[in-house]
């Protein structure tokens, strides 16, 4: 028992960890970057004994750490709906199995990085997609996503707390480093296999590509690692029980409290492209060049080419540019299109579609151009529509069809289910189409109302907080 807690065991340990993570590292990652990784964890795991004696490291790494976790869950939490979507998502993939469609990256600077011209959709016969044995489980973690989204909001916020006013260190840690060893599982799994395009770490606040997720997460692995080595500097930051006691309860409470609020009514930051303030038609529309400040992306384009049959089988490619491409003397084998910068001309809202259910037409240009006020009723799903609040939605509709106010309602639906949801609610506006994804971004409410003047969205209610229509024409007035 004596070695299982010397020093020497904690350096074999370590070092065996260590090389099992290097010599498992898949393709899709550089192993150079990981070994960089996995020498400072053994490092400061090892020299504890030196690296806990500055202070000043323990202090400067607690306030990133913790005020890091707090602003991530406060992100979160400001918006818990949108993150129960994305958790929704990891859950849908899991579902299907742990399958791999790995992404290789650095491969353009080991060869020819292009694929050959993928085979036509129409002769590959369709393939249903893999179930896991656990599919059940992550069925029932879909249907309670919303609690899960609340919870590890919460808990994100919590943790910070606790870090920064020194209270259960050792717990505290060690949930940080179960969180932290979680999340870098999730992101690395859909960083190389493709699965996940966005993490949602920071909501729609900071989008991050799954590998920018992955590389945050190891960032704070070695952040916490350095804290288990200046833990004994970690103290609480008062003396008086009764005080950290209610800095514990109301942190607590306020973690908790503050995502069931924005949840029961909207985001108090919106980071949504629907935000007030946003011309809806301009942000469906890519901006002129000609506008200040609107870039293009950048593109550079790389050409491989071979000279003979014999070159081309043994993978020796040759790579040009658009300035110097070869004589006819080359064979063409493949394009690599590397950005170089993204531009921000293209449209912020990409799939904002309204059509009529019958004719099928789009009506974005007439709707969204409409000069003066209108309401739009945002119903993503009809049948998880609160029927509660049916009644008022059709008062509002009155008191709007009298006073020759536009008002129409955007839903995913069918004409029959616009046909059971008339008989069932007595809803009289028109019913028109739109993606339920879209609809699910416009306004974390089901129903939620919005209010356009000029195509400019300039109130936005949910339905707990349903307005007269009086209340809501007073707006701006």
């Amino acid at each position: 028992m004596n070695f299982l807690k010397s020093r020497l065991f904690r350096l074999i340990a370590s070092l065996g960890l260590a090389a099992l993570f290097y010599f498992l590292c898949p393709p899709c990652f550089n192993k150079t970057y990981l070994l960089v990784v996995l020498v400072l964890l053994v490092l400061i795991l090892n020299l504890d004994k030196y690296i806990g004696k500055a202070a000043f490291l323990t202090h400067i790494t607690r306030i990133a750490v913790g005020g890091l976790f707090i602003f991530s869950g406060f992100i979160k939490a400001n918006d818990p709906a949108g993150f129960s979507y994305k958790l929704n998502e990891y859950f849908e993939v899991f579902g299907q199995g742990f399958s791999c469609d790995m992404k290789v990256e650095g491969a353009a600077v080991a060869g020819c990085p292009c694929k050959p011209d993928a085979v036509s959709a129409t002769s590959v016969t369709p393939v249903a997609p893999p179930t896991s044995a656990l599919k059940p489980l992550w069925e029932f973690f879909a249907e309670h996503s919303l609690f899960l989204a609340i919870f590890i909001c919460g808990i994100e916020i919590v943790l910070g707390i606790f870090l920064l006013i020194g209270f259960q260190t050792r717990i505290s840690l060690w949930l940080f480093l179960g969180m932290i060893v979680f999340f870098s599982f999730l992101t690395f799994y859909s960083a190389c296999c493709n699965k996940v395009t966005s993490c949602g770490c920071f909501g729609d606040a900071i989008k991050l590509t799954p590998w920018e997720s992955f590389w945050k997460d190891l960032i704070l692995l070695i952040l916490i690692a350095l804290l288990f080595a200046g833990k004994e500097n970690i103290r609480p930051l008062s003396s008086n029980s009764i005080l950290m006691a209610a800095l514990v309860g109301v942190g607590t409470f306020a973690s908790f409290a503050f995502p069931v609020y924005t949840y029961r009514h909207l985001p108090m930051i919106d980071f949504r492209p629907y935000a007030i303030g946003t011309n809806i038609y301009t942000a469906t529309h890519e901006k002129d060049p000609g506008t200040t400040g609107c870039q293009r992306d950048s593109t550079v384009y790389e050409f491989y080419y071979f000279q003979s049959k014999q070159d081309s089988m043994a993978g020796k490619f040759k790579r040009f540019t658009m300035d110097s491409l070869p004589d006819s003397t080359w064979n063409y084998y493949c394009r690599y299109d590397m950005k170089v910068r993204t531009g921000n001309c293209a449209a912020t809202i990409m799939d904002f579609n309204i059509t009529e259910p019958e004719s099928g037409a789009n009506l974005n240009d007439s709707l969204l151009q409409k000069k003066g006020v209108q309401f739009l009723v945002i119903m993503y799903d009809i049948t998880l529509v609160d029927r509660a609040v049916m009644g008022k939605v059709n008062l509002f509709y009155d008191a709007a069809a009298k006073a020759g106010t536009p008002f129409n309602a955007l839903a995913s639906v069918t004409p029959e289910q616009t046909t059971n949801f008339r008989t069932e609610t007595g809803a009289k506006y028109p019913m028109l189409t739109v993606d339920q994804t879209a609809l699910k971004t416009v306004i974390r409410s089901n129903p939620g109302l919005v209010m356009l003047r000029d195509g400019v969205v300039v109130g936005m209610w949910h339905h707990n907080d349903w307005p007269t229509y009086e209340e809501a024409m007073s707006l701006g007035k």
